[in-house]
């Protein structure tokens, strides 16, 4: 198991072990390995590396561009893949089998899906914006980063849920909440769209892993569907705990 056991664990009656993390890493080293020979054997694709560096205002402009712009489309990819039952329950569940989620359950998702991301990371500076290569490497580095800290299970100080203001970040602690309650807090690297859009709920100290409640039961009398708890049995759950404090 986790063997630090640090104390920034958000569920922390759950720890994931070394079986969990075998299971759901392996099989993507593996894909991630193979997609990256064929993709070099099959796609003859160099880059032609600009004589300069960008400025840092250049820099830190586009950087922030791809970031704002790749996490808006992928707010509205997460909300349609919710919306829909259709695409919900045969493609996005299969990133739902993780309610207590750890660092490899991110990349835990249908082909499709994947895909489906891949596109709303690259669509902006590929399509639009047209980076310096540094840039957008830069930005690939960072935007993986961030996958990992917003599925670790941890509330780390370095997320952005941490240090930008008035909770307009993202990271581990908002996104935690959306694999027990995934009726909200769709966004990744901001919570900026879910704030906007009214899906937004605010970290608290009800949660699992602060209380005994076992999140894919659902309220007293409700099921959930297709591994999604229905949004009035975390309503009903959450009225009562409030009473009960």
């Amino acid at each position: 198991k986790d063997l630090a056991r640090h104390n920034t664990k958000i569920q922390k009656d759950w720890w994931p072990s070394v079986y969990d993390m075998t299971v759901a890493g392996l099989p993507q080293i593996i894909i991630y390995i193979v997609a990256n020979w064929i993709s070099w054997i099959m796609f003859d694709y160099r880059v032609d590396l600009p004589q300069r560096a960008p400025s840092l205002v250049e820099f830190a402009r586009d950087l922030t561009i791809m970031l704002v712009v790749g996490d808006y489309y992928i707010y509205f990819e997460h909300r349609t893949m919710h919306h829909f039952p259709v695409l919900r329950d045969h493609i996005h569940s299969v990133h739902h089998e993780y309610k207590k989620v750890f660092s490899w359950a991110g990349g835990w998702v249908h082909p499709l899906e994947d895909l489906a991301a891949v596109v709303t990371q690259v669509t902006c500076p590929v399509v639009f914006l047209h980076p310096h290569p540094l840039t957008f490497w830069a930005f690939v580095c960072l935007w993986t980063l961030l996958l990992v800290d917003e599925h670790s299970g941890h509330d780390v100080w370095w997320s952005p849920y941490v240090w930008l203001p008035f909770s307009t970040g993202g990271g581990g602690a908002p996104h935690d909440i959306h694999h027990y309650k995934p009726h909200t807090n769709f966004g990744f690297v901001f919570c900026i769209w879910d704030i906007l859009f009214c899906t937004m709920e605010d970290v608290t100290d009800w949660y699992p892993g602060k209380t005994d409640f076992e999140p894919w039961v659902g309220a007293k009398d409700l099921k959930p569907v297709n591994g999604f708890v229905p949004p009035e049995g975390w309503s009903s759950h959450k009225n009562e705990k409030l009473k009960e404090n």
